[in-house]
Parts: structure tokens; C-alpha cells; sequence
């Protein structure tokens, strides 16, 4: 039986979604800021201090009255006497109570007691105010920020010790089929190398989800349905393989005994074979074994998914140029495959599209999305593209 009634990547994705429980209150817990990077923010947090605190020299100089300087020159210099009209310090010191401006050292000489200024200074030139980064009351970061490096930094510069964040979402990730063999067994034709549940596993870890990857499991309709009736153990299951149309494709049929099918087959290009359910309550998405497509399904569905768990706002996206002509299939959408050059923003198509062919993801570090109904986009229009 071959995949009627393709239904839309969005419908999809929307109909995933509303099964898909957004944490609460229930499901947050305090993390030393130490170890929270890569967590989601399940606060708003603002500034309790200015930051800086206080005014500080921008530069190793001077800290001086700009007026006393205003017609300082080489040929000309303006003579201030140390410790009274100038006062030296250090990048980072408070400037001194009464003095408004830094002069680099560069600029200046020092002898007997006093300084030479060859260069006049504006009020504030080298110096960062208190406050200039974020005043006390500013926010810092808001609930549903994927906090990185420097969220940490910033949130430490305002004294914050711990952050209440929303937990890892448990998922489950089944990688099935009779082909797949573990690393170190014997490779005969027939035989692949299992590799979409360490690839998938490690994308859910960057969307911050906590993955627990199953042995093996073949192509047996009791082995998972078996393990697919601990589905309420956890937020999401992921299956890998064993979603197409042939004779060992179990997954539709187990769901479909099992639990609810929200969708079988979507109009996606690799990723077609992909197929949604719900089993108790515990919503599930058994994505292609190619693992291209595996890719793209993950991308368009199952990080949505994982987001939208986590209330995560913001997403990362900016235009480049197509280097060539690219087409798609009508009624498709096609997720395609770009290596972006960041000096040029060129954007080369990768040439190698089969959804078998993982390389074409290695290759690629962008992708961009070609809409169902458009069929053509021309070399050196201007396309959104996404970081992969």
C-alpha cells in the first residue's frame, strides 16, 4: 500500500503540537548557574544592580576634568599637576570622584609630579558609566531563554547564583530494523551500522531534552509494542526506521493498534514516511531510517516538539544568496541541504539530496525551506536560511 493523502508539513506540526504538554510550575527545579547552561530559563529574571556598579576607566591612563584638557595638543601640551588635576589608572578602576574622562597614557607623559596631556578628551571618552551595560530593574533574560555562555556571564555580573529552569524533557528514541547491527558485529551485505539513535539522540541534548536510546529493536510487531507500552514513562518517544510501506514496516500498524494516529505520510521532501501518534498520553514520532531524512523530520517536527515543551522563544534565522538554481516537487516541501559562506552569505546548494545520503548533512551547515507550492527558486534570489 503506497502513502495516499499526503497531509502538509505544517498541518502536521500543529497537529503534533497540541498533543505535546507544555511544562508548568510542577516541572521546574533551581540550578546553581554553574551548571546550567544549555537549560531553558522557567523565570524572568532581572537586574537587582546596575552593571557596572560604578563608573570604571575604559583604559590604562588618566582619569581627569575634560574641561582642564579641552585644548590640549602635541605642540601645545596642558600641564596638570598628579594626584590633584590628574589621577592615574588603571582599565577597569573606579574613576575618582570629581573626574569625568580617561586620557590613554599614549597620549600623555609624566614627570615630576605632573602629567603632560597632548590630546584633549570629550566628557565620558574612555570611561564606562554605571549602568551602561544594564540598569538595576532591567531584564536580563526571560523564561523560555535556552541560556548559553553568555546569558551566564551576564546573570553572574548581577550576582545570580541559581536559576529556576524547567526540567529535561525524558525522551525515549527506538531505533528499529532487522539491517541494523551494533559497532564491533560483523558487516555483511544487507547490514548497516546503527547510527540515527546517537545522531538523534545528540540533537535532542542541544534542544535541551535528556534521551535514553533502547538496544535495537527489530522488526517485530510484539518487541514494539512491548516497548512502545512504556510510553507514559516519558514526554516524547522518538522511533527510528520501519516507517514505510513495506512488509517489515511495523510502526504504522503498532500505533495504529495502540494508540492514536494523528498523521501517516507528509508532504515532505526526504522525509515522506514520517508518521505521528499519541499512545496513552504520551505523544510519539516515528521518523524515516534514511537518515537525511530522519534529519529533516527532526528539524521540522520533533525540535518544535521539544520547544515547544520548554516554552523556548526565538529562533535563529538570516537571508542568503542562492548560488544555483534549485527545484522542487510540486506539492512538497522541500528542506534543502546549504553550505553558507558567512564572508559572502553564498549559499551553495549540497549537491548529493538522496535521503540516504548522510554526508549531504555533514556537508551542509545551513538549510532552507522551498514552500509546496513553489517549484523553482532561481540561483541569486535571497532565501531564509537556518542554522543546522
Amino acid at each position: 500500500m503506497l502513502f495516499t493523502n499526503l497531509m502538509s508539513v505544517d498541518e502536521a506540526r500543529e497537529r503534533l503540537l497540541s498533543r505535546v504538554r507544555q511544562f508548568g510550575r510542577d516541572d521546574v527545579e533551581s540550578v546553581p548557574l554553574e551548571l546550567a547552561h544549555g537549560r531553558v530559563l522557567a523565570e524572568d529574571i532581572s537586574s537587582e544592580i546596575d552593571i557596572p556598579h560604578y563608573s570604571r576607566a575604559a583604559m590604562d591612563g588618566y582619569a581627569v576634568r575634560s574641561a582642564d584638557v579641552s585644548g590640549a595638543s602635541r605642540t601645545n601640551p596642558v600641564i596638570l599637576r598628579l594626584g590633584e588635576q590628574a589621577r592615574w589608572v588603571h582599565t577597569g578602576d573606579a574613576v575618582p570622584e570629581g573626574f569625568d574622562a580617561v586620557v590613554k597614557v599614549e597620549d600623555t607623559e609624566e614627570f615630576d609630579g605632573l602629567v603632560a596631556v597632548y590630546k584633549p578628551v570629550r566628557k565620558y571618552e574612555n570611561v564606562g558609566l554605571a549602568g551602561e551595560d544594564l540598569r538595576a530593574g532591567d531584564r536580563i533574560a526571560e523564561k523560555g531563554t535556552l541560556l548559553r555562555a553568555h546569558h551566564l556571564a551576564l546573570l553572574r555580573s548581577a550576582g545570580v547564583e541559581e536559576v529556576e529552569v524547567f526540567r529535561r524533557p525524558r525522551v525515549l528514541v527506538i531505533p528499529t530494523g532487522d539491517e541494523l547491527v551494533r559497532p564491533g558485529e560483523r558487516l555483511v551485505p544487507g547490514k548497516v551500522y546503527e547510527s540515527n539513535g546517537i545522531m538523534i539522540s545528540s540533537y535532542l541534548k542541544e534542544w535541551g531534552a535528556s534521551p535514553e536510546v533502547t538496544d535495537i529493536v527489530p522488526d517485530s510487531r510484539d518487541e514494539l509494542e512491548s516497548i512502545l507500552n512504556l510510553a507514559d514513562s516519558y514526554d516524547l518517544v522518538v522511533t527510528t526506521g520501519g516507517t514505510s510501506v513495506g512488509k517489515r514496516d511495523v510502526i504504522y500498524p503498532v500505533l495504529r493498534d495502540i494508540g492514536e494516529v494523528l498523521f501517516r505520510g507528509i508532504s515532505l521532501r526526504p522525509g515522506k514516511p514520517t508518521v505521528g501518534a499519541v499512545v496513552g498520553s504520551t505523544p510519539v514520532l516515528a521518523l524515516p531510517g534514511f537518515p537525511a531524512a530522519c534529519v529533516a523530520s527532526a528539524y521540522l517536527l520533533l525540535r518544535p516538539a521539544i520547544r515547544r515543551m520548554l516554552h523556548v522563544n526565538g529562533d535563529v534565522s538570516f537571508f542568503a544568496k542562492l548560488s544555483d538554481t534549485v527545484y522542487s516537487k510540486p506539492g512538497f516541501t522541500s528542506f534543502v541541504r546549504l553550505w553558507v559562506n558567512f564572508e559572502t552569505m553564498l549559499a551553495r546548494p549540497v549537491s548529493s539530496y538522496g535521503s540516504g545520503i548522510l554526508s549531504s548533512i555533514t556537508k551542509a551547515n545551513c538549510y532552507t525551506i522551498i514552500d509546496e507550492n513553489t517549484e523553482v527558486v532561481e540561483a541569486g534570489e535571497m532565501v531564509r536560511v537556518y542554522p543546522l
